[in-house]
């Protein structure tokens, strides 16, 4: 069933139509924390303003949402440490044996393809959308070169979620000129007289005509064998769309219609309100801060400007002569008046008040490093060791991190878990995976994240095992029987597994099994050995004493003769 473009189309209209309550919000976060980041899908000329905003004069949330950006990389997915590891689901008694260290491998293997794509320097501008406008966008392709992921800017995309509150639809407006659209859609069968005729021109124009990507659920999708635009569960369409908005005049036409077989896009939102679709942010949160802050930072420039160069009042006898208040400068006056003044200040500020003003302004500062996390972000980022451990985090600023936890969970839950997946599903398709070994064609895979922040919210749950360990280890002097209560491998494995203890170091249920046979047959083996040399001993032992008795003389018998005697004479 091809697609109904006016329908489309429509759709689209209403979708930016609801989010209108956002796009002054927005903007106004964007000014303050994130110049550049915005970019409303009305304006013609959103390719030119400025990447600044020229009436700041505080920099303080740009400087804030920065230190917030990178401290959200480092903690949540450095490219410097490990931070996710492919784990098996299920009972571990199940699991064949070589699946751990397989799925280790392809950890490894998933992590050098993230590498060599620009997925770090994506996401790190995706934290500070996220930061700013609580919700961004990230496109994952992939090709022959490799995986590449395309971060849309807000403003550029309408959103749409499903019955779970999940978002499945996007909508971005890519602003386009004649030369790019023609790179890509020359062979378009729709495509306009007027694009195709923009090569016959001596000079190619760079006006810019808008290209819709709308990627959405298809209702009418039955999975076929034949692999074809309708069996993708997600349809993929580019178009150009009618009216004043597209191309002039005429009807939206498609250039361009493909699919997907998993939806490429992942929606991360800082926090949501209710089944709202896109995201809130920090920065709102703060946003009447960081507004005082510009308004107090104009006044203090104000301030320090009149003391170093306030207004003056002059004799009016220098009206004639003039005064010269530049360094070195000379001016005359009339020395035979007196009682007066020749040039003073009209009003100058006093320092206290100059003082009270700075005091303030440091207040509202640390206002939005409280509200951004700065001082959490900073703490980790400042660590000049190898490696800051969970416990030494949880120790410093365990009550912040708890307040991140939903924000972590929402992370790892709308884009790290779906990136990892969809990556694992490219990479099998471009053939890019590790041979697996036998029996795992139905391996149901899980995703552990082990970064710090990660750590951090997991280790509450090894306090407990650690207190409950020790705890036993003492009660256990006192009372053996107390051991009998505890599952000490369940204990240890659990541990291990909230540590993130690579599973190939972990030894297999099997081999741990058939260790303690061998253990337990070493044992008894020796238990065996030792009651034989026992015997042998004993026998060697009375063979000496029967020699010993031989040797003995006792009334001119040996004592041997005379118990063999003595037992004759019984007998």
């Amino acid at each position: 069933m091809s697609i109904d473009i006016d329908k489309l189309a429509h759709r689209y209209e209403e979708l930016r139509s609801e989010r209108a309550n956002w796009e002054s919000t927005w903007r106004e976060c964007a000014e303050l924390f994130n110049p550049g980041r915005y970019r409303d899908d009305t304006e013609t000329n959103a390719h030119r303003i400025p990447l600044v905003n020229p009436k700041l004069v505080n920099s303080k949330g740009i400087l804030a949402m920065r230190s917030m950006a990178s401290g959200m990389q480092g903690g949540m997915a450095s490219p410097v440490r490990p931070w996710f590891r492919l784990v098996a689901k299920g009972d571990p008694q199940r699991i064949p044996d070589g699946v751990n260290a397989w799925l280790d491998r392809v950890t490894q293997a998933m992590t050098a393809v993230l590498h060599q794509s620009n997925f770090y320097n994506a996401t790190h501008t995706l934290y500070s959308d996220i930061g700013t406008f609580g919700t961004g966008l990230l496109v994952e392709t992939a090709n022959e070169d490799g995986i590449y992921f395309h971060l849309v800017r807000c403003g550029e995309y309408v959103l749409d979620i499903n019955g779970n509150d999940e978002v499945d639809t996007f909508f971005r407006r890519l602003y386009m000129t004649p030369r790019q659209i023609l790179d890509r859609w020359e062979r378009a069968p729709n495509l306009p007289d007027f694009i195709k005729r923009s090569r016959e021109r001596k000079v190619m124009t760079t006006e810019r005509y808008d290209v819709i990507h709308a990627v959405f659920p298809r209702t009418d999708f039955k999975p076929a064998k034949r692999l074809t635009v309708e069996s993708k569960p997600f349809a993929s369409v580019y178009y150009l769309p009618g009216g004043s908005s597209g191309h002039g005049t005429g009807k939206a036409c498609i250039l361009e219609e493909g699919g997907f077989d998993m939806f490429p896009a992942f929606a991360p939102r800082w926090d949501v309100s209710g089944s709202d679709v896109y995201g809130r942010s920090p920065v709102m949160d703060v946003l009447p801060d960081c507004k005082m802050l510009q308004a107090m930072t104009t006044t203090l420039r104000k301030t320090q400007h009149k003391i170093a160069d306030p207004p003056l009042v002059a004799d009016q006898s220098l009206r004639a002569t003039g005064v010269k208040l530049i360094p070195g400068g000379l001016s005359f006056f009339d020395s035979t008046r007196t009682g007066t003044t020749p040039v003073a200040p009209i009003h100058q500020p006093e320092a206290a008040a100059l003082q009270t003003v700075m005091t303030a302004i440091q207040e509202v500062e640390q206002n939005i490093d409280d509200g951004l996390y700065v001082d959490l972000f900073r703490m980790m980022l400042e660590d000049q060791r190898s490696r800051i451990t969970a416990t030494e985090i949880n120790a410093k600023e365990r009550e912040r991190i708890v307040m991140l936890g939903p924000v972590v969970e929402r992370l790892h839950k709308e884009l790290f878990d779906p990136v990892i997946r969809r990556t694992f599903a490219l990479m099998q398709e471009w053939g890019a995976m590790p041979t697996p070994p036998e029996g795992v064609d139905a391996l149901d895979v899980d995703v552990s994240f082990e970064s710090a922040l990660a750590q951090a919210q997991r280790q509450v749950t090894t306090s407990n095992i650690e207190a409950g360990f020790a705890f036993i280890g003492q009660a256990a002097a006192a009372v053996p029987e107390i051991l009998d209560i505890v599952d000490t491998d369940a204990m240890g494995r659990a541990y291990l597994d909230r540590i993130n203890m690579p599973s190939s170091v972990i030894r297999e249920e099997s081999a741990v099994e058939e260790i303690r046979e061998q253990r337990a047959q070493a044992a008894a083996q020796q238990q065996q050995m030792e009651t034989m040399n026992q015997g042998v001993n004993q026998l060697v032992d009375a063979t000496k004493a029967m020699e010993n008795m031989s040797n003995t003389n006792i009334s001119g018998q040996n004592a041997l003769e005379a118990l063999t005697g003595g037992l004759g004479n019984v007998l």
